[in-house]
Formats: C-alpha cells, structure tokens, sequence
C-alpha cells in the first residue's frame, strides 16, 4: 500500500512534452541502400512533418555532438527553442549543463556498483520463482519488468511496498499521449508526480542519506543549488521510468532471444571464462537492439550545419538513428549477425552520444550483465513460445518499441546433466 501524505504536498501539473518521432516507416529503412544511394534523405515523421534523416555513422555522430542543434524546436528569429524550461535534463545548456551536473553523480561506473547486491538479489529471487512455473510464462512479467522497476525503485529511493504502484503508474505514463487524447498517460504522470512530491516531503523531515539513492542525493544538491526546485527533481526522478524503465527491460528479452534462438545459452553455459564471455555478449545485445529502444531524440537546427555533403538549414528538423549507426557496414562487419566477438564492437553508440548521451548508461549495462549472468547460471532451459517476428510490439510516448509478452516455457535440467 502506498504511504500517504497531506494533500498540501502534492502538486499535480500537466506532463512536459516529451514524445519523440521517427521517420514513419524507420522499422523498414533499407539503411544500407540509404548509405551507399542517399545518406542524407528527405523523410517525414508520422505527424506529417518534413525532416532530414542521417544514416552513416560518422555523420550521426557529428549530429548529436554539435551543439549547433538543439533538443527543441527552433524559434526562427531568436534562434532559441520555442518551448518553455520543462525542469527536465533533456533540454539545451545551459539549464541542462546544470541539472546534469547535479544528477551525474549518482550514475557514474563507482556509484551504480553499491546496487549490484540489491540488482542481484531481485535476479535470482524471479529466476527461484521460474523455476516453480506450472506450464509458459511470460518472461517479460516474470523477470525482465519486475527486475528493472525494483532497480529503478531501488536508485530513486521508492520504499518497497510502493513499488507495485510505482509501476502501474510506470506502465500508464509510458502510454503514448496520441492514444486515448493522452488520457492514461496523463493519469500515469499525475499519480508519479504527486507521489514523488511526497515522498522528496517525507524524506526531507527524515533526513535520509544522501548518498543512499537519488532522492536523497538531490535534497542535498538543494543545499548547493538554491535554485534546484522540488518540481524540477520531480521531473529527473520521473525521467526515469520513462527512459530507463522499458528500454532495459527490452534488453533482457533481446538477450533473451539470442540466448535461445541463436544457441548462445549453450555456448555461455560451456564456457570456462563465462563471465568474461557474457560480457562481450551484452555489449551485442546493446548495439543489435537499438532500434527496438534507445533511439535519440530530434534535433532541430539553430544554425547552417553541412552533414554527409548536404546543408542542414537553420529550423530543419533532423533524425539520427542510433540502429542507423550501429549497423554500418564501414563500422561494424556483417551488422546485421548478432557475433559478440566482432572486431570494434565497443565502437557502438547504443546509449547515444553527445552531451544527451543516456545518463543511466552505467546503469544499465550493470541490470543487464546481471540478467544474463542470472539466466545463464540458472539451470533452467528455456523454449522460446512464439517466433520473435511474431510477439507483439508497442511504442511508448518515447517511441520506443517493446515487446508485449515472451511467452518462454520452462524445465529444469536433469542433476548432474547438460543444460
């Protein structure tokens, strides 16, 4: 049951406009065809807009680190973005050089590892539970959502017993705002608003920890940063759901996948630097599956930029897939073939690149390596139930892609047997 507060504490406030497009048909881009005939193409978005989409790796680099583009669109005679602050770190410097700044700490590589433990725990606690299974589960409610909303609970700050809720109103804010007039996400983001006012009240009486998680971390930050408001940590804290919540959890049915269909469950299980070797393969899972999620935001020209051979004029919308990137042929051999051992696999930009290159990086490559390694030293064999071409897909507000179920079946290997 979710703790209550006075009603003075709570301070419920319209969502920021944070959805994102792509160009309408990207899940069917022939991205090769485009970099070898017509690297920078004309597109539109599905809401009609006309944009600019860059497909070679080098040039979406040089997109997403100039700073000659900007997060928001542009206003044509300041040359500034058109919307208001929206208390987020997903806006242009010098407020997000700020609100970076303040929220970086706790996400750095030294950081995140005082969650490792508590990751772990929360894995094999659901793989215990799958072994119990009568009959298919679906992985995605068994283990890959309940795992990664339990981290994300755990680096907030969210108490336990809240977490349950902490999700539902996880699952409705990531309900794209087109669908039902924006209805279910709008309740999604006024029942997390509200609840983290409360609980940033509550843990500012009792004092907490400030490096125990992130909530405390920024209480303190207001010490420093007079300007720091409770809305704008508020708005981190919800950032957090909305960027790392599904897409995470869409990496543990992506390795899901190549684990089983591609025989690299086997192969792990075999080998003697097991470890080391899950390493290499969680590093392919993140660059194979951009595309499915962690795709970039638009970025609109503040200014002329000359990419790919082609200007990019002041106000032009443009789109730099992050799958564009990582399956280019200059960078990566045979980019389509999930192969952990490929040459310049670390060259991957799964998280971005840039100032907005994904905060929770770190982050989530260690929920990761911890799914895999927990599948891998589980015992369990594991039948994929459906064809991966045939599991249902949606689309958060964020626009990205995450499968609705996996339904897997389950058995344990004989003692003393291969699994």
């Amino acid at each position: 049951m979710a703790s209550e507060e006075p009603a003075e504490v709570k301070m419920s406030r319209e969502p920021p406009p944070v959805e994102r497009f792509r160009p309408v048909d990207i899940d069917h881009m022939d991205w090769s065809a485009l970099r070898a005939e017509c690297p920078v193409s004309r597109v539109r978005t599905a809401g009609g807009e006309p944009a600019w989409l860059v497909t070679r790796y080098k040039d979406i680099r040089a997109v997403l680190g100039s700073q000659t583009f900007s997060v928001q669109p542009i206003d044509m005679e300041s040359g500034s973005g058109t919307y208001e602050a929206n208390e987020s770190i997903f806006q242009d410097p010098p407020e997000h050089t700020r609100l970076r700044g303040l929220v970086a700490g706790p996400f750095a590589v030294g950081r995140v590892e005082q969650y490792r433990d508590a990751i772990q725990k929360t894995a094999y606690a659901l793989i215990e539970s799958m072994k119990t299974a009568d009959g298919p589960i679906d992985l995605m409610e068994r283990f890959a959502k309940p795992l990664t909303i339990n981290v994300i609970g755990e680096v907030v700050g969210v108490p336990a017993p809240d977490r349950d809720m902490f999700r539902r109103g996880s699952d409705k804010l990531l309900v794209p705002m087109h669908e039902n007039g924006g209805a279910e996400a709008r309740e999604g983001w006024h029942t997390l608003n509200d609840y983290v006012m409360a609980l940033i009240a509550r843990r500012r009486r009792e004092n907490h920890d400030p490096r125990a998680d992130l909530i405390g971390h920024l209480i303190s930050s207001q010490t420093v940063d007079e300007k720091l408001t409770d809305v704008e940590v508020t708005t981190m804290v919800l950032g957090l759901p909305v960027a790392g919540y599904v897409s995470t959890a869409n990496a543990i049915a992506v390795a899901v996948r190549h684990l089983v269909e591609d025989g690299w469950m086997d192969r792990l299980r075999a080998a003697p630097d097991v470890r080391e070797q899950s390493k290499l393969f969680v590093e392919e899972v993140l660059r194979i599956q951009s595309g499915d999620n962690g795709e970039s935001m638009p970025r609109f020209a503040a200014g002329s930029f000359e990419v790919g051979g082609t200007t990019i004029n002041k106000g032009d919308i443009v789109v730099a897939p992050l799958i564009a990137a990582n399956r280019d042929e200059s960078m990566f051999d045979r980019p389509g073939t999930f192969d952990p051992h490929r040459e310049g696999l670390s060259r991957h930009i799964a998280f971005g690149f840039g100032i907005h290159r994904c905060l929770g990086a770190n982050l989530a490559r260690l929920e990761l390596q911890i799914a895999v390694d927990a599948l891998v030293e589980s015992g369990i064999c594991f039948e994929l139930l459906e064809r991966w071409d045939e599991v249902p897909w949606r689309q958060n507000m964020l626009g990205d892609r995450f499968p609705e179920r996996l339904m897997v079946g389950v058995s344990l290997a004989p003692a003393g047997g291969e699994v």
